[in-house]
């Protein structure tokens, strides 16, 4: 017969080994991103064989030819497969009434109403992000060299901004660019989608810095006639326990 205590001590090395295994497993996959810029599932469609000319016995007629499903067997330039990155480009959104932005060959150039501070909040934005400021002045901001990380990206990246302000009237307009940006002994400045995507980036945080507290919280909508009754069907004690709801309101009331 076993001695229970070694059978113990067997279960508990088993376990304990299991448990190891899946931590590696679990840091192995919070640390890979790259989930999250690949086309998922099976990608043996590009070692697909090129496709036969169309052989036609002699005395079959063939229909008209139409270009509605012509595939073309040309060489495509580009990334493939695991290569393509499907991110979508970052859009830049203004949070402030009265306020519009452009995003264009890599500039955001943003007016809004001076009354909202925009341009004197902009050095407290970059300190959240660790971004470092050179000079400044009341119309020029220039960072130094920063080293910003994103959870979609395996490495971060190098980068350093300017910032630009004219006032037009009750308005300011601010000009966003990037000064570098660079990937280990890697150039970003000429990838376009790279460029958009950390320029516009840091523009949006520096909206979620300075917008207002509506913004911030989910507003509440109020339920119509059919969603009301969409809850009672779902539940059908629910207005019973609205109308219990009530009464215990009132009960606590007239106790006061």
């Amino acid at each position: 017969m076993l001695n229970k205590t070694v059978l113990k001590c067997k279960a508990f090395k088993k376990i304990a080994i299991l448990s190891a295994f899946a931590s590696i497993f679990l840091v192995g996959c919070s640390s890979d991103q790259s989930y999250k810029r690949e086309v998922e599932g099976n990608d043996d469609y590009l070692n697909s064989p090129p496709l036969k000319a169309l052989v036609i016995p002699e005395g079959v007629s063939v229909p008209v030819e139409a270009g509605d499903f012509y595939v073309d067997n040309n060489d495509i330039e580009g990334a493939l497969g695991k290569q393509l990155d499907i991110r979508p480009p970052t859009v830049p959104i203004p949070t402030i009434d009265d306020a519009f932005v452009i995003y264009n060959n890599g500039t955001v150039t943003f007016n809004a109403p001076i009354s909202y501070g925009i341009w004197n909040n902009i050095p407290n934005s970059l300190a959240k992000q660790n971004i470092s400021i050179i000079t400044s002045d009341n119309n020029t901001i220039k960072t130094g060299n920063s080293i910003i990380a994103r959870g979609d990206e395996q490495q971060p990246v190098d980068a350093s901004y300017i910032f630009k302000r004219q006032i037009l009237g009750e308005t300011e307009t601010i000009t966003m660019v990037l000064d570098t940006l660079t990937r280990g002994n890697e150039n970003l400045m000429s990838q376009p989608i790279e460029v958009q995507r950390y320029v516009v980036g840091l523009f949006n945080q520096i909206m979620d810095d300075v917008a207002p507290e509506s913004l911030r919280t989910v507003p509440v909508k109020e339920k119509t006639d059919d969603d009301k009754k969409d809850d009672k069907e779902s539940d059908p004690n629910k207005a019973l326990k609205e109308d219990l709801k009530d009464e215990i309101r009132d009960g606590i009331r007239n106790d006061r």
